[in-house]
């Protein structure tokens, strides 16, 4: 329950994960605190209350340390659950992002952010970026000194993110990488699993893992597969099983992003998809 400096170097962004009920294989969503007195929070998992408490005794082990702002990355329950007990037990105001301040949270928070906003964090710029295609609203944190993207669900540090039709967009996913590929960012810090110290090779490596999986499921559709769950089983050896279900969703994006692009089509019942040419 310690929080940690991500870097002896960067004493002033710490790292907790918290036991949360959240995808496979993950079991943990990243909370992190960047500041020495005036600080603020990225995402709230499950917090209970030996965490909360372990969140008070950090903000009173300095003379004046408060936390200010709760930012959320996107709507998602694992990512918010926690939000308004921590406002209860700091007094911080929580923000969301502005294209989906009505899901999840409702109207319990205290300000929207917008791309391209910027808050004050002691000296430095907390820069919000609107990253689409996970959820519709999704947005990463960029501070520019020194390089360091939050990146909530966007980017993981381990495995890929799924993609879940209509909020999630595969087409507006594959965007929103490309875009984060001209941020200044070296680390990557991502709501589950390790921190990423090559921000930009990550960023690739998720465009190229995409692009191949968009390739295999046209591959799969052109030698007969016609629903999801049939091409899951083709193009996703590697997975076990029990994965498939929540794979079927990706790869609906993914055949959503195809027939927007002219490369497949529903089929004659309207429920498969077949090649468009």
């Amino acid at each position: 329950m310690n929080w940690k400096p991500i870097h002896a170097r960067i004493h002033w962004v710490f790292h907790l994960p918290v036991l949360t009920q959240t995808l496979p294989p993950h079991q943990a969503t990243n909370s992190f605190l960047i500041g020495v007195r005036n600080l603020v929070m990225v995402d709230a998992g499950q917090w209970d209350e030996p965490l909360l408490g372990a969140l008070s005794e950090f903000l009173r082990a300095e003379p004046g340390r408060s936390l200010r702002r709760l930012f959320l990355t996107h709507w998602h329950p694992d990512h918010c659950v926690g939000a308004e007990r921590i406002r209860e037990e700091t007094g911080c105001r929580i923000g969301v992002p502005a294209y989906e301040a009505e899901k999840g949270m409702g109207r319990r928070w205290d300000f929207t952010f917008r791309d391209g906003d910027r808050f004050p964090v002691e000296g430095r710029e907390l820069e919000v970026i609107h990253t689409p295609g996970h959820s519709e609203g999704h947005c990463c944190f960029l501070l520019r000194d020194p390089g360091i993207l939050f990146t909530g669900d966007h980017i993981l540090g381990r495995g890929t993110s799924i993609i879940v039709p209509p909020d999630g967009d595969m087409v507006l996913y594959l965007q929103s990488l490309e875009r984060l590929l001209s941020c200044p960012a070296e680390i990557i810090c991502p709501g589950h699993g390790p921190l990423v110290w090559n921000a930009r090779e990550k960023i690739l490596e998720y465009i190229e893992h995409r692009l191949e999986r968009e390739r295999r499921v046209l591959e799969a559709v052109r030698s007969g597969r016609r629903s999801p769950e049939e091409i899951v089983a083709q193009v996703y050896t590697e997975v076990p099983s029990f994965f498939h279900g929540m794979a079927a969703y990706t790869v609906q994006a993914h055949l959503l992003k195809l027939e927007r692009e002219g490369r497949v089509r529903r089929g004659p019942d309207g429920t498969g998809y077949e090649p468009a040419g």
